[in-house]
């Protein structure tokens, strides 16, 4: 489908430097197709200076004003186009990311946006993906045969769409070079999911496919019972398998080759919200990581001040039994003495009572072979 090219306008940086200091950039954007930003980033590109905040309004009062002189350049300013904005068109400010740079795309003569007839120096990634269409057409196990290291487009179509496929395949890698993304074949990785071709654009991996839509039909089949059947209707549709997927599919009034821009745009911003969403992800699980590391050490140090505490607890405990043991055997020593009953039978005994005492002080925690194993603070 043909598209409709506004009417240009050329600038020399001069022009372009008189037209910004004698006309608000609010002005120039009703009469211009291009944005805020757009113009702006335009001006800096071609080293033209803006006036400062506040300038329109020091002239509308009749004040003073320091007007930027422009500076000298060496490089080569001619040519500076500006797209005039249609009768009745919004303005650029009140239009949206995708569709902004659904323009800028379109608006740059250097991108092969126009999809040929016929392959013309196909890239190495179609040049392999026909040949590898030509050998699993005469294999007798298609999936055998070995995948060339150039890797194959994700092509499923009929054989009449294969050629239009390949041509739309052919452009549409061309086009994302230009605009400065890669393509590349992942083999050998460690998870088999994450092989084949690969788009990466602004750093983020895309799996694209490009399939025919089909017709579902149900039939009665030879034992009276209804079977789907599907038919290739002609339709190319590119399917966006990340999420969130997206897909664009040839419709009555456009076909799939009309839309490069749209596509390319589309996976642009995708690709940065993307990014913007792992950084954010990034910066939350590191905020997370540095919070349970936080709690987890306070956790080990509330356990370990809990365990120390607990064990002065059970010693003074202990020790508080020990010295009541002793005070016992004085008692029994004393008693036994003062009651001329003092036999070796007791002596024995008030030495092996002495013993356990010494073995269950937790100052002292003699040996004792009898009860060697036993925990102390379990009695």
């Amino acid at each position: 489908m043909a598209e409709i090219h506004k009417k240009e306008q050329v600038f020399t940086r001069n022009q372009l430097y008189n037209l910004v200091w004698s006309t608000p950039v609010s002005k120039i954007l009703e009469e211009y197709a291009i944005s805020n930003t757009g113009f702006k980033n335009l001006c800096k590109k071609h080293d033209v200076p803006l006036p400062p905040n506040g300038h329109w309004q020091k002239l509308k009062h009749n004040k003073e004003v320091n007007v930027i002189p422009l500076s000298s350049s060496d490089k080569n300013f001619d040519n500076i186009t500006l797209p005039k904005r249609l009768e009745g068109e919004e303005s650029l400010n009140n239009v949206s990311e995708l569709n902004l740079l659904i323009r800028e795309i379109k608006n740059d003569k250097n991108l092969p946006l126009t999809v040929p007839d016929k392959l013309n120096k196909p890239v190495k990634e179609v040049i392999s993906t026909k040949k590898h269409l030509k050998l699993t057409r005469k294999a007798k196990w298609p999936y055998d045969v070995d995948e060339p290291k150039d890797g194959v487009l994700s092509l499923a179509v009929s054989d009449d769409l294969v050629e239009r496929g390949l041509i739309f395949g052919d452009t549409f890698i061309k086009l994302l070079r230009c605009r400065g993304h890669e393509v590349k074949n992942i083999r050998n990785h460690k998870y088999s999911n994450y092989n084949g071709l690969r788009y990466i654009i602004h750093g983020e991996y895309f799996v694209l496919r490009l399939r025919e839509i089909d017709k579902r039909v149900m039939e009665k089949s030879e034992y009276s019972w209804q079977t789907a059947k599907y038919y290739p209707t002609g339709k190319l549709c590119l399917k966006d398998e990340n999420y969130p997927r997206h897909e664009w599919t040839d419709v009555k009034t456009i076909k799939l080759e009309d839309r490069l821009a749209a596509i390319v745009a589309y996976l642009e911003i995708s690709a940065k919200r993307k990014t913007k969403e792992r950084i954010e992800n990034e910066i939350r699980w590191a905020e997370n990581e540095r919070r349970r590391k936080i709690e987890e050490e306070l956790k080990q140090r509330r356990e370990k001040d809990l365990n120390q505490f607990k064990a002065v607890i059970s010693n003074s405990s202990r020790w508080q039994k020990s010295m009541d043991l002793r005070n016992y055997i004085l008692a029994v020593e004393k008693n036994a003495r003062e009651r001329n009953q003092f036999t070796d039978e007791l002596k024995n005994w008030l030495q092996w009572i002495k013993d356990k005492a010494d073995w269950y002080d937790p100052l002292i925690e003699k040996e004792d072979e009898l009860f060697k194993g036993i925990d102390r603070d379990s009695i």
